[in-house]
């Protein structure tokens, strides 16, 4: 008996390409904290997170605040960019790149 449905194919390119995006969404929450860390020449406050600021610590009247919340809409968003971006360019992003510069240009297949 053969099986009709096709199992969907999911590479080692694509999960690679989806954890790779998934480091640069990581790198773009903690950037922030980094970049605003010992900047105490102004108020002093440190965050994190984006496109949600998540942590705040610091400022004038020394507050720290944590929003699991804002976390949880920062690991959401993360997670449908990078699926997005790795499903965007699944045939490579050389390769996607060139078919977007060539877009709407005759050219042979």
């Amino acid at each position: 008996m053969t099986d009709t449905m096709a199992e969907p194919k999911v590479g080692i390119a694509l999960v690679f390409r989806f954890v790779a995006f998934g480091i640069l969404m990581a790198f773009a929450n903690i950037l922030p904290y980094l970049l605003t860390q010992g900047d105490y020449a102004t108020d002093g406050l440190e965050t994190a997170g984006w496109p949600v600021r998540c942590y705040e610590f610091g400022g004038l009247d020394g507050h720290v605040v944590f929003s699991p919340w804002a976390m949880a809409a920062n690991i959401v968003i993360a997670i449908v960019i990078s699926a997005l971006a790795a499903w965007l360019f699944r045939n490579g992003i050389r390769k996607t790149l060139r078919r977007w510069q060539t877009w709407g240009t005759p050219h042979a297949t």
